[in-house]
């Protein structure tokens, strides 16, 4: 029964053979007005949703900004600008990307 596409809904069984059915599962998931008459209800899920992925991309933000200070070399920078490059962290030995790491100067690769 779980592995039919559409059991849970007449709409999605369409089966298989089209994309509907998956255009349909987002759909009926943001669908406020067919859950609820209430605007209130309806506008206060639409907030939440928009919190939630707000929340989302602040973390995302949050994370590129820590790891970016955390393997940085601001502080030999700092130190020393004119005998050391700014650098924000190692790029990993992925498909030739190694290439990407030179001496920046102050012991740091990056």
């Amino acid at each position: 029964k779980w592995a039919k596409p559409g059991h849970f809904s007449r709409t999605l069984s369409k089966g298989p053979k089209t994309t509907t059915w998956i255009w349909n599962l987002h759909a009926d998931a943001h669908d406020f007005d067919s859950q609820t008459k209430s605007l209130e209800e309806v506008s206060r899920k639409i907030f939440s949703a928009h919190f939630g992925q707000l929340s989302i991309i602040f973390l995302w933000i949050s994370g590129m900004h820590f790891h970016g200070a955390y393997f940085s070399n601001y502080l030999a920078w700092l130190n020393n600008p004119i005998a050391i490059k700014p650098s924000a962290q190692v790029v990993w030995p992925i498909v030739g990307q190694e290439i990407l790491n030179g001496d920046v100067g102050g012991n740091f690769q990056g």
